[in-house]
C-alpha cells in the first residue's frame, strides 16, 4: 500500500460536482465555517474518487458542506483510483456512554424496520463478516444483538443506509459518541470507562458507496473508514483561490 509522491493527483473542482456519500452534521460544519473564516484557508483538500462527471466524497463530508455554505465554487480536493491497492475501505464502530443500557436497546428496537436478535460474539462476528446485517449492538456485559433488516438481507444499498441513519438519530446528540476501530470490550471499557454499549458496523464496498451517493442516499457520519496511502495534508489552500473569481483551468 505504497504512493510515490508524483502519484498524488490534486486538482480544483466545482463544489457542484462533488457528491457525499454521508451525512453532514450542521454543527460540525458551522464550527468549521467559523474557523475558516479566521484562518482564511483550507488546510487538508477532501478525499474523492472521480465517477464520470462527478467525485464521490470519500473523506471531508464537513469540508464540503462549509464550503458551499459559505458561497465558494470550487474546491481543491484530492482524488484517488478507488479500486487501487493504495486504498482500503473499512469501517468505525461508535461507542456510546452515560446511557443507560434499558435506554440504548429500547430506542434502537422502536427504529422502523429494525429487529433486534441476541446472538452469541460468533455468530454476529459471522453475520457481520457475511453481510447479513449492516449493525450489531455489544452491550458493556458482553451481550450481543444482531441489528436485523425487516426488508431482509437482500435489501437495496438505499434501504440499508436510511435504516443505520435513523438508528444512530436515535443516540446521537444524547449522548458522547466515540469513534474507533476497535473491537476488543475489555480494551474499551478501560479507555471508556463509562461505556454502555459499542455499535459494531459493517464495512462497505467501493461500489456500494458510490451507489448510495449517485442514488443520493447517505450513510450515518462517521462509519465509513478510508485508509488511503500518500494522503495530501496541511497544503493551506488560500480560500481565495476558491471563488469565481478566475476560471478552474486558471
Amino acid at each position: 500500500m505504497k504512493l510515490v509522491p508524483a502519484a498524488i493527483q490534486l486538482r480544483f473542482v466545482p463544489l457542484a460536482s462533488l457528491l457525499l456519500h454521508e451525512e453532514d452534521d450542521p454543527y460540525r460544519a458551522k464550527r468549521l465555517i467559523l474557523t475558516l473564516k479566521h484562518d482564511g484557508k483550507l488546510r487538508n483538500p477532501p478525499l474523492v474518487a472521480r465517477h464520470e462527471d462527478f467525485y464521490i466524497v470519500l473523506d471531508g463530508a464537513t469540508r464540503t458542506t462549509a464550503l458551499r455554505e459559505m458561497g465558494y465554487r470550487d474546491a481543491l480536493v484530492q482524488i484517488v483510483d478507488y479500486h487501487s491497492d493504495t486504498v482500503r475501505v473499512g469501517a468505525w464502530h461508535h461507542v456510546l456512554a452515560g446511557l443507560p443500557p434499558s435506554h440504548v436497546l429500547s430506542s434502537l428496537a422502536n427504529v422502523d424496520g429494525v429487529t433486534l436478535q441476541s446472538v452469541d460474539a460468533q455468530t454476529a462476528d459471522r453475520m457481520l463478516a457475511s453481510r447479513e446485517i449492516s449493525s450489531c449492538v455489544v452491550m458493556r456485559n458482553g451481550q450481543r444483538y444482531a441489528v436485523l433488516c425487516d426488508a431482509g438481507p437482500q435489501a437495496d444499498d438505499n434501504v440499508r443506509a436510511d435504516l443505520l441513519c435513523r438508528m444512530v438519530a436515535e443516540y446521537r446528540g444524547k449522548t458522547p459518541v466515540h469513534r474507533t476501530a476497535e473491537e476488543d470490550l475489555p480494551t474499551l471499557i478501560a479507555e471508556y470507562p463509562d461505556l454502555t454499549a459499542v455499535i459494531k458496523f459493517a464495512a462497505f464496498s467501493p461500489d456500494e458507496i458510490c451507489r448510495i451517493a449517485l442514488n443520493g442516499a447517505k450513510v450515518p457520519m462517521g462509519i465509513t473508514r478510508h485508509l488511503v496511502a500518500g494522503r495530501a495534508l496541511g497544503l493551506d489552500v488560500p480560500l481565495d483561490m476558491l471563488t469565481d473569481a478566475q476560471t478552474l483551468e486558471a
